[in-house]
């Protein structure tokens, strides 16, 4: 049996201010919207890859603890966006006023990463292969 990974999941108390969020950083495309757990809404993004991103408010009743924007956690820790230039992505960001979590570093493979502070909370690592 075959399985791939859908799509990512974010809750968020503003899904539509975090939907912009990621339509101005990273260009993802807004598919839709539509309430798919009832009362709330969920916003389907495509961030250019066979996995969706989507963004949902939370529930009636649900906990308001917030997740802590760190790395080196258990559980899911971050989300990963390929960038072509990593230093141009990291200006945007810091220019931006976006938290850096971590600045650039080489990989041992000779590629470059980096982690910001994305809304609600969610760790984004920006990810440049070696050419």
């Amino acid at each position: 049996m075959h399985h791939a990974i859908n799509h990512v999941h974010i809750r968020s108390t503003d899904p539509e201010a975090s939907a912009a969020w990621y339509t101005e950083h990273f260009g993802v495309k807004r598919l839709g919207s539509r309430e798919v757990v009832p009362g709330t809404v969920t916003i389907s993004m495509d961030p250019g890859g066979p996995v969706r991103l989507n963004i949902s408010s939370p529930p009636p009743g649900s906990s308001d603890k917030r997740a802590v924007a760190e790395i080196n956690q258990l559980g899911l820790e971050h989300s990963g966006f390929h960038t072509e230039d990593i230093d141009a992505d990291m200006a945007h960001f810091k220019a931006a006023g976006t938290r850096v979590v971590m600045p650039i570093r080489e990989t041992p493979g000779g590629g470059r990463i980096s982690y910001i502070e994305g809304p609600d909370d969610v760790v984004i690592e920006l990810v440049q292969v070696r050419d």
